[in-house]
This record gives structure tokens, sequence and C-alpha cells, in this order.
């Protein structure tokens, strides 16, 4: 795993989708989508945070 960035680990969190979205078909309640979307959110923090930032001044 050494050679993988963290951005790239990052993504991996897109695997939580897998359950929530397995548990929204198996329940069909609507409710659970906001799980589905706070995955989203995580990881596109993590995403976001572990990238490539350039330096600004102030």
């Amino acid at each position: 795993m050494s050679s993988s960035s963290p951005r790239h680990v990052t993504l991996l969190a897109l695997l939580g989708l897998v359950p929530v979205a397995y548990y929204i078909l198996g329940t069909g309640r609507t409710i659970v989508a906001l799980s589905l979307v706070s995955v989203v959110i995580i990881t596109a923090s993590l995403y976001l945070m572990t990238g490539d930032h350039e330096g600004q001044t102030a």
C-alpha cells in the first residue's frame, strides 16, 4: 500500500455505498438515502483534503 497515494485510497470510501444501496433495495425506505449522501460527502471531503494544493500567499 506504500505505492498508493492517499487520494486514491480515499476513493475506496466509495465502497461504503454498496451496503447502503443494498439496504435501500432491500427495505425500500427512502430515509436511508441520507446515508448515501453522507458517504458521498465524507468521500468528497477526504478526497479534497488529501489532494494537491497550491500554496496561496496572503
